[in-house]
């Protein structure tokens, strides 16, 4: 079907009627059945049955509908991109982090961003980093936000900011003493449930040190974990990040020896030109990241956490 012929068949399932249709479209009411007529002949199939001067749309139409609804979202967003540039407006993004960046950095940088440039529109999706990857190969979004390394060669990196990997405890296991190796093997742990690049370097400095700790909760992401801690159920060893995030009435962080660094990384499809709108995020996440390390040394705890054997 015709762009035309879409926007017609809509406003006659929205209105329930040639003449209504005619009236949402700005047009006479023979232009709207004359449009319904060639998209009936184009597609081999009626999509009304006509009784008594009214449409009844038939099962086809239904279905057709369903899957029209959801595309014109997308042509009204050209349209609003349209407009916005128009009016020399900043322009539109689509944007994915994984769920932890998503809930934990994210939203101070587009609220920056937006501050600075409110005419800008996003989209955003809070997903894992290999379909992360996959949306940018695909084009289907502009840029992505995440602290693993991509797999793909395609996948152009830029590092906006370094931390590392910390531990998080129940901010009241603080009475029982430093939370040395032999303690925490008493404790609860919350690892992530699936193996990544992040998870594996962690795991491999764990493994040297002949960690004995016991994994009792498994999670899909380091903000989930976190989550868990504030509430007193275990111990994690979380991202510089999620642990900026997390009240520090209520968790304790160490750093670890020997540390395990972190990346934050925003990705791009290689080949693709970045837009104006892509390098101002770029800086509003280089911003808030740098903010959000600089609290943390306040909130550590004086002695760190050695993994090494206690002497």
């Amino acid at each position: 079907m015709r762009l035309r012929q879409l926007e017609v068949f809509r406003a006659v399932m929205l209105s329930g009627s040639v003449s209504a249709a005619a009236r949402l479209l700005h047009v006479s009411q023979p232009v709207v059945s004359r449009v319904i007529r060639h998209a009936e002949l184009s597609l081999g199939f009626p999509l009304f049955e006509r009784t008594r001067g009214r449409l009844a749309p038939t099962p086809e139409a239904e279905t057709l509908y369903r899957q029209v609804r959801r595309s014109w979202r997308e042509i009204e967003r050209v349209d609003a991109l349209a407009e916005n540039l128009r009016r020399g407006g900043a322009g539109f993004l689509r944007v994915a982090a994984t769920p932890s960046l998503a809930a934990a950095l994210l939203p101070d940088a587009l609220a920056h961003l937006h501050r600075e440039h409110p005419a800008m529109q996003c989209d955003l999706w809070a997903i894992h980093t290999p379909e992360i990857e996959d949306r940018l190969g695909a084009l289907e979004i502009d840029v992505g936000v995440a602290l693993e390394p991509p797999a793909r060669v395609e996948i152009t990196v830029a590092e906006l900011a370094a931390s590392e990997i910390f531990l998080a405890t129940p901010i009241d296991w603080r009475h029982a003493g430093h939370p040395d190796r032999h303690r925490l093997a008493a404790r609860p742990g919350i690892t992530l449930a699936e193996s990544t690049p992040l998870g594996d370097a962690l795991s491999s400095v764990l493994e040297e040190a002949n960690w004995q700790g016991v994994s009792r909760l498994r999670v899909q992401t380091y903000l989930m974990a976190g989550s868990l801690v504030e509430r007193g159920i275990g111990y994690a060893f979380v991202d510089g990040f999620t642990a900026s995030s997390l009240d520090p009435a209520r968790v304790a962080l160490y750093r670890i020896e020997p540390p395990v660094p972190v990346q934050l990384r925003l990705m791009r499809a290689s080949g693709v030109a970045p837009s104006l709108g892509l390098s101002r995020l770029d800086q509003a996440v280089r911003d808030v990241a740098a903010a959000r390390l600089a609290e943390l040394p306040g909130r550590l705890q004086p002695r760190p956490l050695r993994l090494g054997p206690v002497p």
